[in-house]
């Protein structure tokens, strides 16, 4: 099997879909939720009294943060976001990695904590992929908001394939149905471009492909840059069907896992 052959080899192929019945206590973030509403700090205030107790945040923006339990197509999944980009990345560092900074962490937009029976999503309003509103052709607050709401979908599109299949990898098919997903459900549509512009295929600001085709060959790295332009395009082709607008996220996500890369690039020749 060549590099090439071994990268975009389904991982889901054979994976029969799983039961998860990993009890995450609802209760406790039902609680958080309701009482960020009374709370005279708000989100922020519960967020350091009950979530953050170890390693309090100083907020530079508590009014723009909040706590929601969202109900995802994943199944309800607690959401953490924050619109200062500070504020974020001091969330992630205090919560997940206990007070330690990552040397990465100004160029992460998300983090998804992942346990038997702890899970939840830290969001930020940073522009998705570091793309720039002018990219995309929005105003810099439209295009904020809509990285909260890509970022959101995109993660629980992770979460699915978790809880489902029990596989979520950081390559290229696994982020195309995560991106896929998460521009259809913050705009009601997908844009080949867009996600072409994210991974720097097209290029701008973005270049996520790098951290993708890390370790490649140069010769693998273009092949993997020319299925994603076919296999993005295929999906816009698809969005647009009748099929597509009757299937839930769930059974999309089930399309694309049983697809796989190669097979999601092959669907542009049929569409």
């Amino acid at each position: 099997m060549s590099e090439f052959e071994d990268y975009i080899r389904n991982r889901f192929e054979g994976v029969s879909k799983i039961t998860d019945d990993d009890a995450m206590p609802m209760d406790f973030w039902y609680s958080a939720v309701e009482q960020s509403k009374t709370h005279e700090n708000g989100a922020a205030g519960v967020i350091n009294a009950r979530i953050c107790k170890a390693i309090p945040v100083e907020f530079r923006a508590p009014e723009k943060v909040s706590i929601e339990v969202f109900d995802s197509f994943a199944g309800e999944i607690p959401v953490i976001s924050a619109g200062d980009p500070g504020d974020f990345e001091d969330l992630v560092t205090n919560l997940v990695h206990k007070g330690v900074r990552s040397e990465n962490i100004s160029k992460t937009g998300a983090s998804f904590i992942y346990g038997k029976s702890v899970r939840f999503i830290i969001l930020s309003s940073k522009p998705y992929s570091n793309v720039t509103a002018g990219e995309v052709g929005l105003d810099e607050e439209t295009w904020a908001e809509k990285s909260m709401l890509i970022r959101r979908s995109h993660e629980c599109t992770h979460y699915y394939t978790k809880r489902n299949y029990g596989i979520t990898c950081n390559i290229l098919h696994d982020e195309l149905m995560a991106d896929f997903i998460g521009l259809y459900d913050a705009f009601g549509f997908y844009k080949s471009e867009w996600f072409l512009r994210f991974l720097g295929i097209i290029e701008g600001s973005g270049k996520r492909l790098d951290v993708y085709t890390e370790g490649l060959s140069p010769e693998t790295a273009d092949a993997v840059k020319s299925i994603a332009v076919k296999a993005s395009g295929a999906l816009e082709k698809w969005s647009l069907t009748g099929d597509f607008e009757r299937m839930t996220n769930a059974e999309r996500i089930d399309e694309m896992c049983r697809a796989g890369l190669a097979g999601i690039a092959g669907w542009e020749d049929r569409l």
